[in-house]
C-alpha cells in the first residue's frame, strides 16, 4: 500500500469515534434531549423587596405566571426635595457715555 492510503486510514481510525461523540447532548431531531416537551416544569415562587415595595412571583405547573407588589410609603419621614432658591443677580450699572476698552471712558 501507498503512504497516503495508509496516512487516510490511520486519520479516519482516529477520527471516527471522536464525529460519532460530537454533540451526544443533542437528540435526532437536532435539539437538546427534553426541551419543549413540558417535562422539565416546575412550581416556583420568589419573594423579595424592592424599595418600599414587597414583589411576590409565582410560576404554577400549568404554566400560569403571577406577579404582585404590595407597595407602602414612605417610613423614614423624608418628603422629597424642597424647593431651591437662588439669589438674584445683581443689577446691571450703565453709566451714559462712550468707555473704550474698558479704560477711556467719555462722559455724554
Amino acid at each position: 500500500m501507498s503512504l497516503t492510503i495508509k496516512l487516510s486510514a490511520a486519520f479516519l481510525a482516529i477520527s471516527m469515534p471522536l464525529i460519532s461523540a460530537a454533540d451526544s447532548w443533542k437528540d435526532e431531531s437536532g435539539h437538546g434531549k427534553g426541551r419543549g416537551h413540558g417535562h422539565a416544569r416546575h412550581e416556583f415562587k420568589q419573594e423579595y423587596r424592592d424599595g418600599n415595595c414587597k414583589v411576590e412571583r409565582k410560576l404554577e405547573r400549568s404554566g400560569e405566571y403571577k406577579e404582585e407588589r404590595k407597595c407602602r410609603g414612605s417610613h423614614h419621614g423624608h418628603y422629597g426635595q424642597g424647593p431651591v432658591y437662588a439669589p438674584a443677580p445683581h443689577p446691571a450699572v450703565v453709566q451714559p457715555g462712550v468707555t473704550i476698552y474698558g479704560s477711556v471712558h467719555i462722559p455724554r
